[in-house]
């Protein structure tokens, strides 16, 4: 930040901070009420520059002082803030000042409660909201906190809460107060009770139960949960049936799933794959097409990850339409396959 952008109340703060306690206070009885707010706010947000030996000497040199021996400063926690103010003007007048700055801070910055709270905690209470919500909170949170929260959602979702961001209309202040003291509330809950389970390794619990349960019990589970909720039911089915468990496909239904699949799209999910995938896959192919994937894998170069997982995804589409019309049942979890 370059000096001229320095406001007066900073300059003020790092000035006071600079001073011994008791000096300090002497100087804030002079200054009036309604700028000591901006001045003691500035106190916790100083800019590097007014904290450090060579900023408080330009400081000084600003102010036409000459005093000997200037001395960085640091930012001082609240609970020092409000000891400096109290022992200025007194206990009643202390706290109705700092009511003041709580008061305004909390128009400006709206969600400045929640950015001290650790960003797992803020991605669990996010999760439970709508993405218009999620879009709305992030847009106003420090971009490195934002960012952290966003690597928590799915993909799908993560893109769309950052499509909601670029167009976001903040709505009153009220509102925005409304869901930050919401949240808070909610952080408090999550970081005083039980572990939470995230959304996502619920629905994974829920396909392990599901692989280890008789096979109707499944289909009646799965049909019921997709009346219900075909998303949910969708993302269980997805998990019930992963990539890395296409090593375990025999070979008549192995060689089912790869009649649908394109030579392309083939050699590309093969693209940083496991051994024990790509050799499964590749020992149900015929030595023609064998060597087509692996033409055309060499041909494609270096890929983007997620091209890569698209390319998987469409594989996996083929899998769980086999699987819905009952054309493939994949091995259950603790079932031994005999011959």
């Amino acid at each position: 930040m370059a000096r001229d952008e320095v406001s007066g109340a900073q300059r003020a703060a790092a000035f006071l901070l600079a001073l011994e306690k008791e000096h300090a206070g002497t100087v804030l009885r002079h200054i009036d009420p309604e700028v000591i707010v901006e001045v003691v706010e500035a106190m916790g947000e100083l800019p590097a520059e007014l904290t450090n030996t060579d900023g408080v000497r330009e400081l000084y040199k600003d102010m036409i002082k000459s005093l000997a021996g200037p001395r960085g400063v640091r930012r001082k926690s609240e609970a020092e803030l409000y000891a400096l103010i109290e022992s200025t003007l007194g206990k009643q007048q202390a706290a109705e000042l700092f009511d003041k700055i709580q008061h305004r801070l909390q128009q400006e910055r709206p969600f400045l409660s929640i950015e001290k709270e650790p960003a797992k905690n803020i991605a669990i209470a996010l999760g439970e909201q709508s993405e218009a919500v999620i879009a709305l909170v992030l847009a106003h949170l420090d971009p490195s906190l934002s960012a952290e929260v966003l690597r928590s959602l799915d993909p799908k979702r993560a893109y769309d809460v950052v499509r909601r961001m670029a167009g976001v209309t903040p709505p009153s202040i009220d509102v925005l107060v409304s869901i930050s003291e919401d949240l808070s509330a909610r952080l408090k809950e999550i970081a005083t009770g039980p572990v939470v389970t995230e959304p996502t390794m619920r629905k994974k619990s829920i396909a392990d139960m599901l692989n280890f349960s008789p096979a109707e019990v499944e289909k009646n589970v799965l049909e019921s949960m997709a009346k219900d909720d075909a998303d949910m039911a969708k993302e269980v089915r997805e998990f019930m049936f992963t990539w890395e468990d296409l090593a375990k496909v025999e070979k008549r239904p192995m060689q089912k799933i790869l009649a649908s699949v394109d030579t392309k799209t083939l050699a590309i999910a093969l693209k940083a794959c496991s051994a024990k995938v790509e050799g499964n896959i590749m020992a149900n192919l015929s030595e023609r097409v064998r060597v087509m994937v692996s033409e055309e894998r060499e041909l494609a170069g270096a890929m983007p990850m997620q091209e890569v997982q698209g390319a998987r995804n469409e594989i996996m589409k083929a899998v769980r339409t086999l699987m819905e019309s009952g054309e493939f049942r994949p091995a259950r979890a603790g079932q031994d396959l005999v011959t």
